[in-house]
This record gives structure tokens, C-alpha cells and sequence, in this order.
């Protein structure tokens, strides 16, 4: 059954491919699952462009997105990243809106965003923007159109977008994803299009255009003129219009896209150029196993099968018969009998993926990915060999029948009840599904399975351990690996597998449904009892589903470093030795999570409401009783979690500098034991032990406080039952009032004079690879006033366009450019981020704190009563966007729980509050915040240890001290790494 984001298309006809649906455009109907109340249509205009309209009356947002049928295989052989740079340049000028920056300041004022995506046979651009209004939407429409009729590429944009591609492709560099994926292409036919270097950089697409002698603007121009034909796009619509408005507008926006009348780019290289030659590939492909060191710490094997179709009919049913997916269930299983249990069990893997991945009009690629353990490493020869046990049952029929029907009932369940998502992804995955899904159903295609054998088979395993072992390195990333061919009996090992693995089990959830009780209102039973229980029916939704959240309020779980990490190493051995049962409950519609915060422990449970008691009573059990099935069996297993838990801590490292910035600039507004730093957590995690672990477990449960929200469609009396289970499975002893943890209040950052730096970290980047730096500059107010929180809302909303547009289209300082509001506990911060190839961490720093002068006079005092309205506007539909989910409404409502701020009209508050703005009261705002003595400003950068914008390492302490923050007040204080705790210390103290 199609998904929704799928819309299927169906005719009274039987064709072959899309471009046959206008032989009769008026049978067309489009599938929709039963809650789906929107309208839909589907015509094609006449310059042939296809079209998908749904109009959704409860809406206040609308959303466009257009899919252009070319992507990366249609570069040209001598210009690498053409399209992507293409993509790029559609959004910096048109003919009737010469503004670069003109789409995107009128999104701004209209709650909207846009972006766009080039992959390897599409390109898709898509906008969303607040429209109850037909003109705003008329207008972004016209606009939108005009990418596709009459883009600039002038000469300015050309040069300056350079440089984005450019720091795009040097934030690629490091990582994995990127670097996998381009060893794979390296291992297809260098002939085929799709071994090229899809993202471009500066050396491809400038420096050898010009040896070449060829004019990039001149190329980009053609390739727009070859491929950009109203017949090869598809547009999805969505907006709370009717379908005739939808119509309208759309007809005056697209109809003079012109049709080239040009055949699918595929059509010059599909089943003509062969997408594997194992004679022709830069790297050795079939028969041989490719080590690679990766840039994480992490230890997997995948295996990847081309899956070629020899005619459109194979292709159009791998489509529409998802027999990928129906491989990919019974391979990546997890529940009891699988093979992820089997090789758990010998202690070799931690998790399997398995699934489609590249899929393009003559082959797609089917992978499985399994994450080693230690010792599974060793043992990737007998890994690889229960991998094809379980593709050799499939292969002879003995996968019990039962499990082909599962992924078809979850399939039909997961479409009947799906939740409406945001318009934004809805837009994209309705026009690029207009390209991809024919009318017809009734096509004949290949056995998968046949296609997944030891020779036509990609080895790789990806290990830190390999390192200095390699010979090669790939050229666009750099990527260190080395090629070795399969030994002969290892390959007739594989081909002869031992059956290693019982897939038959029995299922544990069965669907039912009920009907939906009344409403009921929230009861509370009350602050000192030892429940706190808020109730909401499902007024709204009409699903048969219900949420519960539990907290355990307990100073235990983060009282020091220590239990923060046996914390983590508990929440780690519950997801790993539920995992089996968790994922036949997943198969059901059910779903739990345990976590850890700073607070205490929380209890989810979600799904399927006649269900859910029994299934939180199972869970709360395993994690508070029945330890010894929680906890690792001995020393071999813990040391397994504990590998894990450091190899996740390590990543860190790794992660782009403008994470590190984010990172750190919120650690230092979190008071010390609400928070620790990775650091910390890393070495507290290298020390514990098996017996603290189990000896730290039993006193979680001990005490605390429990609140509790049950939500959905359960009355009041089985809201009661499902809390009544969890508190008899927890067996808590109740504490006082004054011994709950405290809800979160950020430090101060100190006071500075408004000419000064204020408060600034300087960090080394952990990567030493990773050649960019970064800058964050983040203001902080201290006020829970719902009024200042909008005016900070607003003034992000003012001036993150013009921030964009100056220091990443104008200066061309960096990819990575953008700012926004950022919640902390009851108060906010309004950060600025640049993340830079080119530009050292002080000219990032320097360059956004200019822009920052340049917000009252240049931005703010320029904002009339009028342009206030549009904003105010903006924000107002935000806010009251309805949620679309139980789950969204669950956890906003949850939220306030937690918080202790049972707002639960905090939307209405807002409003309330936006609507009494005037534009003396942000003048007024902003000069509290920034421009007076007294703001507070913390600026976190990392400095590279490679590249051009490296420089002298910072010291790690800068010799901060206690008294800094109040002997320092006018200058600002400069900190080092090694002060973050001192800092935190006596913020907290202060």
C-alpha cells in the first residue's frame, strides 16, 4: 500500500510510464490513506508540466516544491559539481526579481524558508511560507516560477557561489558518509555517470574550467537550457486554498516554463553504459574486500549488491513491489530467532541495517550494514557467511510465510493510520513521487533475491585499526584504504553457508483496535502525593493510539560524573537487551523509551491504546526487577557496552567545528552537575565496573517523586490502571518536596561593557584533520517575561536573512552560516554561527560582531508599524500552527510537565504578547540586551590545527579565575579549555 508522502496515481488505463497519464488526465485518482482529509488532484499543463494539488483547509501553512527530472550523472564528464552549482544559483536572481537576496527576504516576513537538494537523476527545490492569505501564496508562487523561466547567472553570483560550493565540499571532507560513498562510485565503471564527484569545489569547477578554456557561466547556462524543460519537472502544491485557487495561481506562475520536448537525460546512458566493469574500476570491485579507515571511531562490515533491470518494467516494479523491503525486514530483524540475535548472542555485532539504498533509473544498490563489536571484527569471514545463511533461506523459500504477510499488514496499518506531517517534507516527497510512480500495477520483474549472491557482491569494513596499514587513498576525500581480493575458500565458504540462524518465531503483538472514548479533562492528583498525574483525551486525531510519559524525579541518576556515566551505561544495557522485544512491539505500533536526564528518569510509551498497559507493565518489570535480564551477563558483555559508550564519546571529536562551537556555548550556560562535559563523561566511563554498575542500579528506583502524562485515546479510568501498573512495577519510596532536583536554571554569563568582547572561548578543533573554523556569538537574557522571549524571537526573525545574505552570499565566508534563538531552561539566547574554510576563528568573530552593530540602525530602526505587522504576523502563525500528531501535541504538553511551568497556553501567551509590541519596545529590547553595559555576550570558536585557517594553538588555560567574572566586568574575560569548569563553578557560586 503507498505511503502517503507517496501519492499513488491511478488511471482506468494500463501504461507503462508517467508520461502517459495526459492520454486521459480526467480518470486520474490519487490514493490517500482513510484519516487523510485533505483534497487532491492531478493535471498536466500545457507546456506538459506535470502537476500534484492538495488542498488542506486546517492548514495555515502552504508549501511548493518543483522536482527537475537531472541531477549529478548530467554533468559534464569535464566539469564535476555543474549541477549542484546550477541548483545553487537559481536561488541568487531572476529576470523579474534581479535581488539576489529577494526570495529569501520575502519568505522571512512571511514565516517561510526554502532550500533545494541535487541528487544523482533529480533536482528538487521546495519553499513553505505562512498563506492564509491567496496573495502571499500568489506571490511566492510567481516568484518560485520565475527560478524556472528567467534565473541571472550573473556574473557576480557565479564567482561569489564559488565559494559556498567550496565550503560545502571542505565540510564534506570529514565525513564518513562522504567519503564511503565515493570509495563505492570509485568501485562502478568510470564510464558510468554515476562514478562521477557529484558536490563540486572550486578546482573543478573553476580552476580547471579555466585550463580547459570553457566559460562557467557560459556552462551553466547551457546546462540549464539542455535539461531544465518544463516535460522533465514535476510541482507539488499543498495550502489550506481550494483546489481551484491552488489551480489558478499555479497556472499564472508556471505555465511559461518552457518545453524543450527533451528526452529523459538517462536515455543516453541506461542500459547502454554498464554501471559495473570490474576491469575498468579505479578501485577493485567484485571479489575483493576494501579496508577503509574511517574518520570515526566506528567498526562495521557492509555488503552492497547492484540490483541492474534489464527493461523499465523490472524498474517499475521495484517500486511498486518493495522487495527490498520485504529483504531487508528479514535480514535486519531484531526480534527473538533473528540473525542480529544469533551474532549478539556470540557477542560479534551490536546492531544490522539493511535496506535499498542508490536508486537510479538502470540499478540500485541493496546494502547490509552490521556494527562489530571488538571481537567481530575478527570474525567478519563468519559474519559474512550467516548473512548469506539467512539471503540462501530466503532464496529457497523456507522464511516462513508469515513474515512476508507482517511487512504487508504493517505496510496497510502504517498507511491507514499514518500522521500528517510538515508541508515542507510532504512537498518534496509528493513531487518527487509524480516522477517516479506510473499508473500501472500490472508489470512482471526480476526475483530480488536471485541478485544477492558472493559474486555479485561489495565487500567493505571500515576500522580505525587500519590505520598504517592502508596503500591507496581516494582522490576527492582523501580517504586512506586498501583493496585485497577474497580468498578462493573463504568465497566457497560463502557460497555454502551454515545454516547459523532460526528466523522462525512467534509474534508477541497482534493489531486491534477500539473505539474512541469521550473526552476527558487532565487530573492532577495533587504536588506532595506520590504521583503528580496530568490526563488528556484524544479530542482531535482520532486515532487509536495513546502516549504515557513518566518521570522519576531523583537526585541519583546525576549526582556526580560517575553515576552520570553508569547512568548512561544502564540506559545503554536496557535499549540493547530489549531491543528484541521493543522490536516485535515495534512491528505491532508499539514503542518505549527510557532515558536519562539530568532530573531524574523518564518512561515512554506510545502505540496502539488496547495494548499499551500490558506492554509498560512488561518493560517497568524488565528494568527494575528482572535486572539480571537487563544487565550484562559478565565481564565480556559489559566490556562490549563499555566499548560502545567510549567509541560514542570519542565521535565527538570529530563532529564539525561549528557542533564544537554549539556545544560548548551551551555547556557553559549549564550549571555543573546538570551537565557534564564529554570529556568527563569519557573518563568516568573508561573506570566503572561491572559490579558499580550493578550495585548503582539497585538504588535508581529507590526514591523520588513520579509525574506522569497520559494522553490519547484511553479514557480516565484506563489512564489510571496504565499509572497504577507503572507505580506498582517502580515500588518507589515517595520524597519531600524539598528533595526534588531542581529544574534548570542557566548560569550568567558575566556582565561586559557594550564595546567590549565580553566573555570568549577559544578552543583547538579535537579533529586534527578538519581544516575550518568556526565562531559563535551568542547573547543571553536572563528574562522568563513571555514578551522579551517573542521580541528575541522577532528580532531573529528580522535580521537571520540579512545575516545570511551578508556574511555567506556577500563575504562568502563560509557554508555554514546562520542564527536563531536557542532556549535554555526558562530563558533564551540569540546566537550567530559561521563555520569557515577560507577565514581564520578572530575574522569569523570579527565579521559577525560588525553585522551585530549594524542590526539597530540598519534593520530594527527601520521596521514601521507596517513591516512590525508582517513579522508579528509571521510569528503568530507559527505559533498557532495546530499540531499535526498525537505524538507532537504529547510532547508539548509534556514539556511544560517537566518544566515545572504548566503553560499549557503558552502558544495564546505568546500571542498576546506579540500583539502588544511596538517598535519602540524592540528598540528598546535590543538595547538592553546588546548595545548598553551590562550584556551578556559569550563567543566560542575553534581554531583548525590544519589548513588556511589554522593558527598557534590557544592555550588550554588562560589563567581565569574565580574572581574573574566580577574584577572583569567592563573587559570581558578569555578563556581557555581548561577553564570551562572553573567558569561554571563560580558562575553557579555567583
Amino acid at each position: 500500500m503507498p505511503s502517503p508522502a507517496q501519492a499513488a496515481v491511478t488511471t482506468d488505463e494500463t501504461s507503462s510510464s508517467v508520461a502517459d497519464i495526459a492520454a486521459d488526465w480526467s480518470n486520474i485518482n490519487v490514493m490517500k490513506p482513510p484519516p487523510d482529509k485533505r483534497d487532491y488532484t492531478v493535471e498536466i499543463l500545457e507546456n506538459g508540466l506535470r502537476v500534484i494539488y492538495c488542498s488542506d483547509p486546517s492548514s495555515t501553512e502552504a508549501g511548493c516544491a518543483m522536482d527537475v527530472h537531472v541531477g549529478a550523472t548530467s554533468d559534464p564528464n569535464d566539469i564535476p559539481g555543474l549541477a549542484h552549482f546550477n541548483e545553487h544559483m537559481l536561488f541568487l536572481g531572476t529576470k523579474e526579481y534581479p535581488n539576489e537576496n529577494s526570495f529569501e527576504e520575502f519568505l522571512s516576513a512571511n514565516g517561510g524558508s526554502s532550500n533545494a537538494y541535487t541528487a544523482s537523476e533529480n533536482t528538487c527545490y521546495y519553499f513553505t511560507l505562512q498563506a492564509e492569505a491567496d496573495e502571499k501564496l500568489n506571490e511566492g508562487l510567481k516568484r518560485f516560477g520565475s527560478f524556472f523561466t528567467s534565473p541571472l547567472f550573473t556574473e557576480n553570483a557565479t564567482g561569489r557561489e564559488l565559494n559556498a560550493i567550496e565550503s560545502e565540499n571542505s565540510k564534506n571532507l570529514q565525513s564518513d558518509g562522504f567519503r564511503i560513498y565515493q570509495i563505492n562510485k570509485a568501485r562502478q565503471n568510470p564510464d558510468h555517470p554515476h562514478s562521477k564527484f557529484f558536490t563540486g569545489n572550486k578546482k573543478t569547477l573553476l580552476d580547471e574550467t579555466k585550463k580547459k578554456g570553457l566559460d562557467l557561466r557560459q556552462s551553466l547556462i547551457e546546462f540549464y537550457n539542455k535539461y531544465y524543460s518544463a516535460d522533465q519537472m514535476t510541482l507539488a502544491v499543498v495550502g489550506p486554498q481550494s483546489i481551484e485557487t491552488l489551480k489558478k495561481m499555479t497556472h499564472g506562475a508556471f505555465s511559461n516554463i518552457p518545453n524543450r520536448k527533451t528526452n529523459p537525460p538517462e536515455d543516453a546512458w541506461k542500459r547502454i553504459v554498464p554501471p559495473y566493469d570490474a576491469e575498468k574500476s579505479i578501485i577493485p570491485s567484485f571479489g575483493n574486500i576494501v579496508k577503509i579507515v574511517p574518520v570515526s571511531d566506528l567498526r562495521q562490515v557492509t555488503i552492497t549488491f547492484p540490483i541492474l533491470y534489464k527493461d523499465e518494467n523490472e524498474h517499475t516494479e521495484a517500486l511498486l513491489t518493495k522487495q527490498s523491503t520485504y529483504v531487508g525486514h528479514v535480514i535486519g530483524h531484531e526480534g527473538p530467532g533473528s540473525l542480529l540475535s544469533y551474532l549478539k548472542g556470540k557477542g560479534w555485532v551490536n546492531s544490522i541495517a539493511s535496506g535499498s539504498e542508490s536508486d537510479l533509473s538502470d540499478f540500485e544498490t541493496f546494502e547490509v550494514t552490521v556494527a562489530l563489536t571488538r571481537l567481530g571484527l575478527e570474525k567478519v569471514d563468519e559474519i559474512i557467511e550467516s548473512i548469506f545463511s539467512v539471503i540462501s533461506m530466503l532464496r529457497d523459500n523456507i522464511i516462513p510465510k508469515y513474515i512476508f504477510n507482517e511487512v504487508l499488514q504493517l505496510e496497510e496499518l502504517g498507511w491507514r493510520f499514518a500522521s500528517k506531517g510538515g508541508v515542507s517534507s510532504y512537498v518534496q516527497s509528493l513531487s518527487s513521487s509524480l516522477q517516479k510512480y506510473p499508473p500501472s500495477l500490472s508489470v512482471a520483474g526480476p526475483q530480488f533475491v536471485d541478485n544477492l549472491t558472493v559474486d555479485n557482491a561489495l565487500y567493505t569494513i571500515l576500522s580505525k585499526s587500519f590505520k598504517g596499514q592502508t596503500n591507496q587513498k581516494e582522490f576527492w576525500y582523501g580517504t586512506d584504504y586498501r583493496a585485497d581480493p577474497v580468498p578462493v575458500s573463504t568465497t566457497l565458504r560463502w557460497k555454502n553457508p551454515t545454516n547459523t540462524s532460526n528466523v522462525q518465531r512467534q509474534r508477541t503483538f497482534e493489531e486491534r483496535m477500539v473505539p474512541i472514548p469521550p473526552p476527558k479533562i487532565i487530573r492532577d492528583d495533587g504536588p506532595d502525593g506520590r504521583w503528580t498525574v496530568y490526563y488528556k483525551p484524544d479530542d482531535k486525531f482520532g486515532q487509536p493510539k495513546a502516549f504515557v510519559i513518566f518521570e522519576l524525579l531523583t537526585k541519583e541518576v546525576y549526582s556526580s560524573v560517575k553515576s552520570a556515566a553508569l547512568s548512561n551505561m544502564y540506559e545503554f544495557c536496557v535499549a540493547d537487551k530489549l531491543g528484541e522485544y521493543a522490536y516485535d512491539a515495534g512491528l505491532a505500533g508499539l514503542t518505549y523509551d527510557v532515558r536519562i536526564v539530568p532530573r531524574g528518569v523518564r518512561l515512554t510509551f506510545g502505540g496502539y491504546n488496547d495494548k499499551l498497559e500490558d506492554f509498560a507493565k512488561y518493560v517497568t518489570k524488565q528494568i527494575t526487577t528482572n535486572l539480571k535480564n537487563i544487565l550484562p551477563k559478565d565481564e565480556a558483555e559489559f566490556d562490549r557496552y563499555q566499548d560502545l559508550l567510549i567509541r560514542s564519546f570519542a565521535g565527538f571529536d570529530v563532529k564539525q567545528p561549528y557542533s564544537h562551537c554549539a556545544y560548548y556555548s551551551q555547556l557553559m550556560l549549564q550549571p555543573p552537575g546538570y551537565q557534564y562535559n564529554n570529556q568527563e563523561l569519557l573518563e568516568a566511563t573508561k573506570k566503572v565496573t561491572l559490579p558499580e554498575l550493578i550495585s548503582y542500579v539497585g538504588s535508581v528506583w529507590s526514591s523520588g517523586k513520579g509525574i506522569a502524562l497520559v494522553q490519547g485515546n484511553v479514557d480516565e479510568n484506563q489512564a489510571k490502571a496504565l499509572v497504577s501498573t507503572i507505580d506498582k512495577a517502580l515500588a518507589f519510596k515517595p520524597i519531600s518536596a524539598t528533595e526534588i532536583p531542581a529544574e534548570l536554571v542557566p548560569l550568567p554569563i558575566p556582565e561586559s561593557s557594550a564595546g567590549s568582547m565580553g566573555t570568549r572561548l577559544v578552543i583547538s578543533e579535537p579533529n586534527a584533520e578538519n581544516s575550518n573554523a568556526a565562531s559563535y556569538v551568542a547573547i543571553q537574557s536572563l528574562s522568563e517575561d513571555p514578551k522579551e522571549h517573542v521580541m528575541m524571537e522577532l528580532i531573529g526573525a528580522v535580521v537571520a536573512e540579512p545575516f545570511y545574505e551578508e556574511l555567506r552570499t556577500r563575504q562568502q565566508l563560509g557554508y555554514i552560516v546562520n542564527c536563531g534563538v536557542r532556549p535554555v531552561g526558562k530563558t533564551q539566547t540569540l546566537g550567530f554561527i559561521v563555520q569557515s574554510s577560507t577565514a581564520k576563528n578572530e575574522k569569523l568573530t570579527n565579521e559577525i560582531k560588525k553585522f551585530l552593530d549594524t542590526i539597530r540602525p540598519k534593520f530594527l530602526e527601520k521596521i514601521d508599524e507596517a513591516k512590525l505587522a508582517v513579522y508579528v504576523k509571521s510569528l503568530i502563525d507559527r505559533k498557532t500552527e495546530p499540531d499535526k500528531q498525537l505524538a507532537t501535541e504529547a510532547t508539548r504538553n509534556w514539556a511544560e510537565i517537566a518544566s515545572g511551568r504548566l503553560q499549557f497556553d503558552r502558544p495564546q501567551r505568546d500571542v498576546a504578547a506579540l500583539l502588544d509590541l511596538t517598535t519602540e519596545d524592540i528598540l528598546g529590547f535590543w538595547d538592553q540586551i546588546y548595545l548598553k553595559d551590562g550584556r551578556r555576550v559569550i563567543t566560542t570558536e575553534m581554531i583548525p590545527q590544519v589548513g588556511a585557517t589554522s593558527a598557534p594553538l590557544p592555550p588550554k588555560s588562560t589563567g581565569y579565575t574565580p574572581s574573574s567574572a566580577s574584577t572583569n566586568k567592563s573587559s570581558g574575560s578569555l578563556l581557555g579549555i581548561d577553564d570551562i569548569e572553573i567558569f561554571r563553578q563560580n558562575s553557579a557560586t555567583l
